[in-house]
């Protein structure tokens, strides 16, 4: 991604070659329409999000607007270097002997290599941006890729076969996007009118796994994983162990677990009544103790037992099986 980037800035330099060597040849301002044409045709294929996108787009006085905005930023781009280019060539007092097409293909070539070098649909897709302002101006489109890629996820039946389950988020959440689509994924579930069991469970398990965690690549795959417990008892099992192990193995990713404030929520008040109130009081005691030696880790705090513990009873237990 650097290097490309590097290329693209290097070859991005034959653009503005042109218009110098164009001023140091001593050429008329009746040049400076072609530049501005090849700079303009430059933006809009390298910087797409500038431009509207859609034929409705350009019917709107806005895109107008914008549109013109930028192409007056170029004649003024091209007004500027060809100048410097005149004043260079009059302070040193003399004049490039070239053809008035050389400089104007120096410029057009950067057309061709910029766009072999940096695909910026290919790019956008891929979660990978030029600038902060490329990434700003595609956010609404990446969501939208993003929601559909995760769509077939939430048609999964909610008992749906394990490995089934996994192996389907697995294929979505693969890739550059990998982020933007686990966000898509997380909110969708927080406004999901169906349990979504299956589903969550793997999401719990993925969003845990130590080569998710570890490279930070995913900042907030643990509290994704909580929400998506959505408090339910059996899914809470199954996530405290796991990101206890995780927050004591890998402390300098605390940053991407639950704020400590919302995990003493969940202990202290969820705990005692709402939909957990009619837990055995063994069940209550465990997930709350889990919670709080969590909480206590993110937020610095020494933890009441042993962070990589799991709850005291074990399977053969008898507890009260909820479902998500």
């Amino acid at each position: 991604m650097l290097t490309r980037v590097r290329l693209l800035k290097s070859a991005t330099v034959f653009l503005y070659i042109g218009p110098l060597v164009a001023g140091l040849s001593g050429f008329g301002w009746g040049m400076v329409p072609p530049f501005v044409s090849i700079f303009v045709l430059w933006l809009m294929i390298l910087r797409p999000e500038q431009w509207p996108a859609t034929y409705g787009e350009w019917l709107t006085g806005r895109a107008w607007s914008a549109a013109l905005a930028q192409i007056l930023s170029q004649i003024l781009l091209v007004v500027v270097l060809f100048g410097v280019g005149r004043g260079i060539g009059g302070i040193a007092g003399f004049q490039l002997l070239v053809n008035p097409f050389l400089p104007i293909f120096i410029s057009f070539i950067a057309i061709p290599v910029c766009r072999l070098i940096w695909d910026a649909q290919l790019a956008a897709e891929s979660g990978l941006f030029l600038d902060e302002e490329a990434k700003v101006a595609q956010a609404p489109l990446i969501a939208a890729q993003a929601a559909s890629a995760v769509a077939p996820l939430l048609e999964l039946p909610d008992d749906g076969a394990e490995e089934t389950v996994k192996l389907a988020l697995a294929s979505v959440l693969i890739g550059p996007a990998t982020a933007d689509r686990l966000a898509a994924l997380d909110e969708a579930l927080l406004r999901a009118e169906r349990s979504h069991a299956a589903l969550r469970r793997a999401v719990v398990v993925w969003a845990t796994e130590p080569e998710i965690v570890a490279p930070g690549l995913i900042p907030n795959s643990v509290s994704t994983a909580f929400r998506s417990t959505n408090r339910n008892p059996d899914l809470l099992r199954l996530f405290l162990p796991r990101a206890l192990a995780l927050a004591a193995a890998f402390p300098d990713r605390i940053a991407g677990f639950p704020a400590a404030e919302i995990l003493i929520q969940a202990a202290e008040s969820e705990m005692e009544t709402g939909p957990h109130a009619d837990l055995p009081a063994y069940l209550r005691a465990d997930l709350k103790e889990g919670l709080m030696a969590l909480a206590g880790l993110v937020g610095g705090v020494a933890s009441p037992r042993n962070p990589v513990d799991t709850p005291r009873h074990d399977a053969g237990t008898p507890r009260t099986a909820r479902t998500a």
